[in-house]
């Protein structure tokens, strides 16, 4: 191993290296903007290995998963350089706050690993689907908009996640507002009925068991020694109780932020946790990071100065640096006549600066669009002429025909191809359409988009789901109707299979597939004409304006201009950067009162410093956010004539401090020194797959990975959804009760049966008379769950490790997952012997190793890469490896010696390379299509890949012993 004092010597400047260094209980680390906080962090975490920390010492938050798979990427590369093994770096935790929060409450009762976890989206479906249940309409009054149904459950979700972030108690409440204590109390226990959990909540209840100290808490998060807290200035109240209760239990504490950031009080964040973190830790030690490596000195210090002027003493004084850039660079603070004028001067530098020489971390490449953002104050906010504030930027783009994301809600209904798949769900609304209205929406609408429609299928489609939807209501069972199904069988119709539409174009229709997915994930089933209208309501309301459509879940961006909020693009950085619409009342933003339903008495502390309202300072901030966002190129735009707009306007306060002698207000001239040079896009890292399932699906079919993980479709609610997790939720529930002994057959069947769960099965109104299909599945979990603990008595007489989680570094990735270990113990505790076993809710047959319904090359992979995991990452030899077919209770060995663990690292690495070099073929085979999620939209042509390299074969159970992945295996030409 390297002298690890050497290591951070050389690899950080003496600012990181100090931060990194430092072995106080407490430090606070102030990071500018481009300062390289991620790279002081993951060598600090490699120091502590070094110096003898375990690896499950270690918890990182960051701020959203996308920061956190970087972050896992240079930690890596940060061990590596050590001359430490990467692979340790799965048994810590870098993840977010409410992932870390889900884990410790899993670990406390297995019961929460069944639990779906709600993001805003889907807790605002969540609230539509039980409106009358939940009694929402009893405060609908309080609204009297016209838009007073969606504002109502708006603010009935805002008052639940504040209430949550708060700490408040629904007493409290009740005590100033009964009628929405009330309703509170009553979503509080219909999430816990229905298996779902927030954000809020979940790190509200695991605070809670953490501030009583309970054994099964401190158990949880027994290992933590070293807590390290990113983006440290976006915290709410109750993620810094979160921290202090758990800086209790660990010997250390590392924060990194910039308060300069801070740009989401408007959400709960609180600024002043790092502006008096030194005052509340008067022992702490603090580091500057100040040397911004992002941007070039001009914009560095205009917005340093900005921040200083508007901020004054409530902020940190920071005193940045950079370097000047080779190649060319630009500043500008531009006023235009109109807003036409100012929008096709952006499109127009755009197009100029496109193909131009950048160098990018020591190679000279040509600029393309994916390195372009415009960004503005809101971008959804209408105009006078009712049209939103992007339309003139993006009418702009379009006219030139340069490629652009809209990364804001709602905007992917103005892709002609995602609105007339809303629109063609509406005319369902009321009843089946007769043959005309059919005939001319096909014509008027569908087919100027899909040349390739086919009318007879598009109205069979039409005809079968009027029936599904408006089937007259029976007090018989519920039935199954998922609406995921008319999207895919629409698309079909729509001749999507023989359409060349851009991968933007795909992106968005992906994103409209994941709108569905949130519906599905939170109805039982869209069984009724009423439901149906509600979800047509929701993706005309709240879809078309407050519905997070941004591609952070998909692994590979479009390599198209971003127009976005500034909020959207916290963390990212940009080669070239618009800020446009940058005028008085518009940035900064009026201020804003606050106006939810929490009592203001209830609310005010919150209120006083600043919360869930407009602040002049929040505003200041997110402009230098803004500012900070640009690498060499950076353009402040605004203009006197919005849109239909009857008002003069007058440039922003904001524009008139930028004050630097690089800073030109001459539109006319481009920057000096531009030369051309082939455009190659910037690697991107949200390219690299993350999990086993990323690679499972490359395996089978490159195409199905691109379906899922480029573009971004769901597939369609499979029969029994959810059932495989609750069975092995039991499993995992027993192994957590019964620690010294075995249960019997009934203790086991008992268990199974308080722990089950199906979101989309309800259970019969008669169970014991009339039993439906929940009540089967019931039976069938039970049966399943008794003949475990039947047959594999000896399981428990080993101490298991349930859920165990995992991340290898392969290449350039970072590959997760979670493993069940098995181990046997001496008397002394000492480990004798590991066994990975990967349990699965299915059914082997009479001869399971020639069964090739289970694919073995898949199953097999799994259990390899969790044997290598337990061997490097955990530091236990797995001596067998295994998967435990529980629907018959059989237990298959697989091979995990050597060269059978060597060549599934090869196939994972090899996958990695195709992925990144954008490899996306079609393999098509009769059996593997037919089972395909996403049969309907692909054409189903035989594709060789780009090169002839094949993965190694992997080692199967069985006769045959070796296979290739199904890629290979099962392909037709």
């Amino acid at each position: 191993m390297a002298d690890i004092n050497d290591v951070l010597r050389n690899n950080l400047t003496d600012e990181q290296y100090l931060a990194a260094k430092d072995t106080s209980r407490e430090i606070l680390c102030l990071a500018c903007a481009g300062s390289g906080k991620s790279r002081t962090l993951s060598f600090r975490i490699a120091r502590l290995i070094a110096e003898g920390a375990l690896p499950s010492d270690i918890v990182a938050f960051t701020f959203t998963e996308k920061a956190a798979e970087s972050i896992k990427r240079q930690v890596a590369k940060a061990l590596e350089i050590s001359g430490l093994p990467s692979t340790i770096l799965g048994a810590m935790y870098i993840g977010t706050i409410h992932s870390y929060c889900h884990k410790i409450l899993g670990d406390m009762d297995a019961r929460y690993r069944q639990f779906d976890i709600l993001d805003d989206n889907r807790l605002i479906l969540y609230l539509i689907s039980r409106y009358p249940k939940l009694g929402i309409h009893q405060i609908r009054s309080r609204n009297s908009n016209k838009n007073g149904y969606f504002d109502t459950i708006k603010k009935v979700s805002d008052a639940w996640k504040t209430m949550n972030d708060e700490m408040l108690e629904i007493d409290i409440i009740k005590k100033e507002d009964r009628e929405l204590g009330d309703l509170l109390q009553v979503l509080k226990n219909q999430l816990e009925r229905d298996q779902f959990i927030d954000f809020s909540l979940i790190v509200n209840r695991a605070v809670k068991l953490l501030q009583i100290n309970g054994t099964d808490a401190n158990r949880a998060i027994v290992k933590l020694k070293h807590l390290m807290v990113d983006e440290y200035q976006d915290v709410n109240p109750v993620q810094e109780t979160l921290i202090k209760e758990l800086h209790k239990r660990s010997d250390t504490l590392f924060v990194v932020g910039d308060d300069d950031q801070s740009i989401y009080s408007w959400r709960g964040a609180d600024v002043t946790n790092i502006l008096t973190f030194e005052q509340r830790y008067s022992q702490c030690k603090r580091y500057r990071l100040s040397h911004n490596f992002r941007s070039t000195p001009a914009i560095v210090h205009t917005a340093d100065l900005f921040a200083a002027a508007e901020l004054g003493p409530t902020r940190i004084t920071k005193d940045p640096s950079a370097d000047t850039p080779n190649g060319p660079r630009d500043f500008r603070n531009l006023w235009f006549q109109t807003r036409a004028d100012e929008a096709t001067w952006v499109a127009e530098r755009i197009m100029s600066l496109l193909g131009s020489a950048y160098e990018d971390h020591g190679r000279v490449r040509g600029l393309t669009p994916g390195d372009f953002s415009i960004l503005m104050r809101s971008t959804r906010s209408l105009e006078g002429d009712q049209r939103p504030r992007h339309a003139a930027f993006t009418d702009a783009l379009e006219a030139l025909r340069v490629p652009f994301t809209l990364e804001a809600g709602g905007g992917v209904f103005e892709r002609p191809e995602v609105n007339v798949l809303r629109e063609t769900f509406n005319l369902l609304r009321e009843k089946s359409p007769d043959r005309q209205t059919a005939l001319d929406h096909f014509n008027n609408q569908v087919v100027p988009i899909f040349p390739f429609a086919d009318f007879g299928d598009f109205a069979r489609i039409l005809a079968e789901w009027g029936r599904l939807i408006h089937a007259p209501v029976t007090s018989g069972s519920r039935r199954r109707v998922y609406p995921q199904r008319l999207v895919h069988e629409l698309l079909q119709a729509f001749g999507i299979q023989k359409t060349r539409i851009d991968s933007v174009k795909m992106r968005d229709l992906g994103v409209f597939s994941r709108m569905i997915q949130d519906v599905e994930s939170v109805y039982i089933s869209i069984d009724t004409k009423q439901r149906f209208q509600e979800i047509l309501n929701f993706l005309n309301n709240v879809a078309e304006t407050g519905y997070d459509t941004s591609t952070d879940d998909v692994l590979q961006r479009p390599d198209a201009v971003t127009i976005a909020t500034v909020h959207k693009v916290k963390g990212l950085e940009y080669p070239v950067t618009f800020i446009v619409d940058v005028e008085r009342q518009r940035f900064p933003n009026s201020i804003r009162k606050y106006d939810g339903y929490l009592p203001k008495k209830v609310i005010q502390p919150a209120l006083q410093r600043g919360a869930y309202q407009g602040s002049p300072d929040e505003e200041a901030r997110l402009f230098y956010t803004a500012l900070t966002r640009a690498e060499r190129f950076l353009y402040v735009t605004g203009s006197e004539l919005l849109p239909a707009g009857k008002l003069v306007r007058r440039p922003s306060p904001f524009a008139s401090r930028l004050q630097h002698i690089e800073i030109s207000k001459d539109p006319s001239q481009l920057p000096l020194g531009l030369v051309p040079a082939l455009p190659i896009p910037r690697i991107d890292e949200t390219v690299v797959p993350t999990s086993y399932s990323d690679i499972k699906y490359y395996l089978r079919c490159p195409k199905d990975y691109q379906f899922r993980k480029s573009f971004g479709f769901s597939p369609p609610v499979p029969t029994l959804f959810g059932y495989g997790k609750t069975v092995h939720t039991a499993v995992e529930k027993l192994h957590e009760i019964f620690l010294q002994t075995s249960p019997t057959g009934d203790e086991a069947e008992e268990i199974a049966r308080q722990i089950f769960h199906l979101k989309h099965v309800p259970p019969s109104n008669d169970p014991v008379n009339r039993p439906g299909g929940y009540e089967r599945a019931q039976d069938s979990a039970c049966k399943i769950v008794r003949k475990y603990v039947e047959d594999f008595v000896d399981d428990f007489s080993q101490e298991r490790e349930v859920e165990v989680r995992f991340e290898v570094p392969v290449m350039q990735a970072v590959i997760s997952g979670s493993i069940d270990l098995l181990l046997k113990l001496d008397q002394g505790e000492k480990i004798v012997d590991a066994r990975v076993i990967d349990f699965k809710a299915m059914e082997g047959g009479d001869n399971p190793e020639e069964n090739e319904d289970l694919h073995w090359t898949e199953l097999a992979l799994q259990v390899q890469l969790y044997a290598k995991a337990a061997r490097d990452v955990l530091g236990e030899e797995a001596k067998t490896g295994a998967v435990h077919l529980l629907k018959d209770g059989q237990r298959i060995d697989v091979p995990i010696n050597d060269a059978a663990v060597q060549s599934a690292i090869s196939n994972v690495e090899w996958a990695v390379d195709r992925i990144l070099k954008g490899d996306f073929p079609m393999r098509p085979h009769h059996s593997k299509c037919a089972s395909c999620d996403f049969k309907l939209l692909c054409p189903k042509i035989a594709q060789d890949f780009q090169e002839e390299s094949q993965p190694s074969d992997i080692y199967i159970p069985g006769d045959l012993g070796i296979q290739a992945a199904r890629a290979f295996s099962e392909f037709e030409h």
